[in-house]
């Protein structure tokens, strides 16, 4: 973004700029990094600007984090569902249900157990 500010100084986008003061700031691409990472891991969308938020202050922040949020809830929910938590339960075998998942709990239990009773 620097190059293109310095190769266009006169667009459109960069207008609000002062001419004395660094315009684009590294700290805030860090800072929407990390909130698509945590974002894009966890899957979790409101939670993550609320603690962005938190964390610095800002509610100059807010809006584009919850574009950036946004779009990587998108995205990666075009490549798998669940959080990386979700992820390795499935991936170790263990026994998880979804609640996106139909399940059927109106089975009694005389109907899946058996009457040997072994001591």
């Amino acid at each position: 973004m620097q190059a293109i500010h310095h190769a266009h100084p006169n667009s459109v986008f960069f207008s609000q700029c002062l001419p004395n003061e660094p315009c684009i700031t590294p700290g805030t691409y860090a800072f929407l990094g990390a909130a698509a990472a945590l974002s894009g891991i966890m899957h979790m969308t409101v939670s993550v600007v609320v603690i962005m938020f938190e964390l610095t202050g800002a509610l100059t922040y807010i809006l584009p984090t919850m574009i950036v949020v946004g779009v990587t809830k998108a995205v990666s929910e075009l490549f798998g569902k669940g959080g990386i938590a979700d992820r390795m339960i499935w991936f170790s075998g263990f026994p998880f249900l979804d609640n996106k998942e139909e399940h059927s709990f109106g089975v009694p239990v005389s109907a899946v157990m058996t009457n040997d009773a072994r001591p």
